[in-house]
């Protein structure tokens, strides 16, 4: 990888520095994980080293370039790309100028410095652990561009539908919860960042049509609290449904099996109004006009936001993140868009039914 870092970018960047001795040090080691131990979620990146040293990070002005300098300090052999999280960072690359590392971060999302970690961890003899330099770097949540509905026209009829109605939306999973994990090109895709790819613009169709829209999280977080019961954290995301006084709750997932060939979408609904099952038909019918995917149908079923919800709701899987054709197609862009118009037509068709 070409350095992307060019000097002149860097009219008001940020630095981060460490002291050290005035000895060369030397990197011994150089591994990095994905933590899913924070919220949220981030990429810890260690070198361990022979001594302290004196380390500079800068961010450019996009907050996509980030650089960490390690001072009088050498790493053996040739410069090397590495790829890491790509939901994080799309390439990280080490290279040896003159007496210095330079370790350059291609992010995929813009960072601030308040965003980024970078600190000395000391040798500890007895632990049989080096001096260490750590970098940690987190998941942003993909910016998303509002404008976007905007490539669906939204008609009057479905304005007049819409309008007034309130409607919770649950991105399923989020923080310490990644919820169903897939594979795409080496690389682990996880449920909780398609469910708010999808909510997110449903959630603007929604509220320009004239709906008012809750959302149990617009962001990669845990909507009780991090490492939560799952009993706790359910009820949290059906607290806000019930205490917005919602016409109808969708909670947005996507579904796993240990057999890659499986996929499909699914709408689950329990029967506790004479509306349930209607929202859920309306939705998943909605999916299947729209989506080339398997039907796998609407069924009862006791899932907890469906039970502790007072309205009409719904849990959708719209397909599975275990398929590599299924998780291919979730994760192309526009295609969660796509996905976010069917159920808007889902929420208009089944408004349509019940107000008349």
């Amino acid at each position: 990888m070409k350095r992307f870092f060019l000097f002149l970018l860097f009219c008001a960047m940020a630095f981060l520095m460490i002291p050290s001795h005035a000895q060369a040090a030397a990197v011994t080691d150089f591994r990095w994980t994905t933590r899913n131990d924070g919220n949220p979620p981030f990429v810890r990146i260690v070198m361990d080293l022979t001594d302290k040293v004196q380390a500079e990070a800068a961010l450019d002005k996009s907050g996509k370039n980030f650089e960490v300098i390690l001072r009088n300090t050498a790493m053996p052999g040739q410069p090397k790309d590495y790829q890491m999280d790509p939901s994080i960072m799309s390439l990280v690359t080490t290279s040896q100028q003159g007496k210095d590392l330079y370790l350059d971060v291609a992010l995929t999302e813009s960072h601030t410095m308040k965003d980024i970690k970078v600190f000395s961890l000391p040798a500890n003899i007895k632990a049989h652990k080096p001096q260490r330099l750590v970098v940690d770097i987190p998941r942003i949540a993909p910016s998303y561009n509002s404008a976007s509905p905007q490539n669906y026209e939204i008609s009057p009829s479905d304005a007049r539908v819409l309008k007034g109605k309130i409607i919770c939306i649950d991105p399923g999973h989020g923080g310490t919860d990644t919820g169903a994990i897939g594979q795409l090109n080496g690389q682990p895709v996880y449920e909780k960042n398609i469910t708010l790819s999808i909510a997110l613009p449903l959630r603007d169709m929604l509220t320009e049509a004239g709906a008012t829209v809750f959302m149990t999280r617009t962001t990669d977080r845990d909507v009780y609290k991090p490492y939560d019961g799952d009993n706790e954290e359910l009820q949290a995301r059906s607290d806000v449904g019930n205490n917005n006084h919602a016409d109808a709750f969708l909670s947005i997932h996507i579904d796993a099996f240990s057999n890659p060939s499986v996929d499909g979408t699914t709408g689950y609904y329990y029967a506790k109004t004479d509306k349930d099952q209607l929202l859920a038909q309306s939705l998943h019918d909605a999916v299947l006009n729209e989506i080339d995917i398997p039907d796998r149908g609407v069924r009862a079923n006791d899932l907890y936001v469906n039970v502790h919800t007072n309205m009409p709701s719904t849990l959708q899987e719209l397909g599975y993140i275990s398929n590599p054709d299924r998780v291919a197609m979730l994760t192309t862009p526009g295609v969660p868009e796509k996905i976010a118009k069917s159920l808007f037509d889902g929420f208009v068709a089944y408004f349509s039914k019940v107000d008349n």
